[in-house]
């Protein structure tokens, strides 16, 4: 299947981005890109209607404005007291005028994930001699 997007997708790692919408308790990023953003939210979504979303990282806060282009009822979760709270997912479209914004919180995006790849391939390049560990299996081996 052909991905026909305009704009590269980042898959946010939960810890990389905080997302706040009024009137709900939990927001969770799954996907960021220039023109829009997927999340889950214990709040359901009217499509067509737009709403105020707080993205906060490291760098610092965007507040940012998006037209629900998809929502729909994607699971539950119980909370402390045993009641079940619908969790919704929701795709947005970001206005034109903050596309700005977007792109430096993407490229902070983008260098995390650049240290990220660095770290393991560093790893991936390190020799591990293990003929120290298992010496002794290895002179079984070798009789």
């Amino acid at each position: 299947m052909k991905d026909n997007r305009k704009y590269k997708r980042h898959k946010i790692d939960g810890a990389e981005i905080d997302g706040k919408i009024a009137f709900a308790d939990e927001v969770i990023i799954c996907d960021l890109s220039l023109g829009g953003v997927s999340l889950k939210a214990d709040r359901r979504m009217n499509i067509g209607e737009e709403y105020l979303l707080k993205l906060q990282n490291k760098e610092g806060i965007i507040r940012i404005k998006g037209v629900v282009v998809w929502s729909l009822l994607s699971g539950s979760k119980n909370d402390d007291k045993g009641n079940v709270i619908p969790i919704y997912s929701a795709g947005l479209r970001f206005a034109d005028e903050s596309r700005q914004e977007i792109k430096e919180l993407i490229d902070f995006l983008e260098e995390h994930e650049r240290k990220r790849y660095k770290a393991i391939n560093e790893g991936l390049n390190e020799f591990v001699n293990l003929s120290e560990q298992f010496k002794e299996v290895l002179e079984l081996f070798a009789e």
